[in-house]
């Protein structure tokens, strides 16, 4: 009896702990990597401006050209 009451104690405090320590994990692994990619490298966030205008990059290695759309149809 005693066995089974220690086993749901322990049970439960595991899920806290765990539950806890993922969501500490979670804040501290994903911001602290965010603020150092921020700060030593905006590119990898897609944050560099191309033009003043826009964030939007322009597509590269889709030229058109006739005998490629002829290929393709």
């Amino acid at each position: 009896m005693l066995k089974k009451i220690i086993q749901w104690y322990i049970l439960i405090i595991q899920k806290i702990l765990i539950t806890v320590m993922l969501f500490i994990l979670y804040i501290l692994g994903f911001g602290i990597t965010f603020v150092f990619a921020i700060i030593f490298n905006r590119r990898l966030l897609g944050l560099e401006k191309v033009n003043k205008d826009t964030f939007w990059k322009d597509a590269q290695g889709y030229d058109a050209d006739i005998n490629e759309c002829m290929r393709e149809s």
